[in-house]
């Protein structure tokens, strides 16, 4: 297992674990994807690391929240999918403006 994978892993751990901070939860999982996403496409970090990390932050906020509470699987399933399509847009918004602002550069 490569380095960047474990990274993204333990990235997407250390979300879920912050997740359970009340007061955090809403602006995590919508500006966190968004954010971070265009961080990764402006420092060249690939989608699937990026992709991994969300899907890991919100199946182990899943899987915690079913382990504590017995509850809200289907809203993390449905969060987990959120959070993954956000960091993806983001990155792909990110490195289209980008390719753009190289190309009108060039002209």
């Amino acid at each position: 297992m490569s380095k960047s994978i474990v990274v993204s892993i333990a990235a997407g751990l250390a979300i879920g674990a912050v997740a359970w901070i009340d007061p955090l939860f809403v602006p995590l999982v919508l500006a966190g994807p968004l954010v971070s996403g265009a961080v990764c496409a402006a420092k060249a970090i690939g989608l699937r690391l990026l992709a991994l990390a969300w899907a890991v932050a919100g199946a182990s906020m899943l899987v915690s929240d079913w382990i504590v509470n017995r509850e809200d699987v289907a809203f993390h399933a449905v969060v987990t999918v959120a959070m993954v399509a956000l960091a993806a847009a983001s990155w792909k918004l990110s490195r289209t403006l980008t390719a753009r602002r190289g190309a009108s550069e060039l002209a």
